[in-house]
């Protein structure tokens, strides 16, 4: 299947021949939004610890999100189920959410009645049906969505 993501906002495509404008850029099956390149992950489902040690081993983390353009990620066709990995969870304090790059856990967008703790879910997935937040088990499998700061692009002129 194919999968898309698309951001409501001036997106610069990641290929050699179409760079122009692009400050950073991206290796080939990342998507360049701001200064991040990302990389939805649909085939190849992990738990949430080894989708956060493979996006680490590329040199990035789990995705995190900090505003309200950046949040308008949206994922479609995605065949591995409800909802995708990102890099928050509460593992550490019950209720103290934080991403795993380190940054500030300061934009929320919680689908409603979570995160609940249900059962101990300490970890968060995306829902790709409406891009809302749920706490989650992170045992389960899943896709994921990897971040990693895009490279700089060094002009010649």
């Amino acid at each position: 299947k194919t999968v898309f993501f698309l951001f409501q906002q001036t997106l610069c495509l990641s290929v050699t021949w179409l760079t122009a404008g692009c400050k950073y850029h991206c290796d080939p099956g990342y998507l360049l939004y701001g200064n991040y390149c990302y990389h939805l992950e649909t085939e190849d489902v992990k738990n949430w610890q080894d989708a956060e040690d493979h996006c680490s081993r590329q040199q990035g983390h789990l995705a995190s999100i900090h505003s309200q353009e950046e949040k308008n990620l949206k994922i479609y066709q995605s065949p591995t189920g409800i909802s995708l990995w990102m890099g928050g969870h509460d593992s550490v304090t019950e209720g103290g959410w934080e991403w795993t790059d380190g940054s500030p856990f300061r934009y929320i967008r919680w689908n409603a009645g979570n995160p609940d703790d249900y059962y101990g879910e300490d970890c968060l997935s995306i829902l790709i049906n409406n891009g809302y937040w749920n706490d989650d088990n992170c045992q389960y499998n899943r896709g994921y969505i990897c971040k990693r700061r895009g490279e700089k692009r060094h002009f010649s002129g």
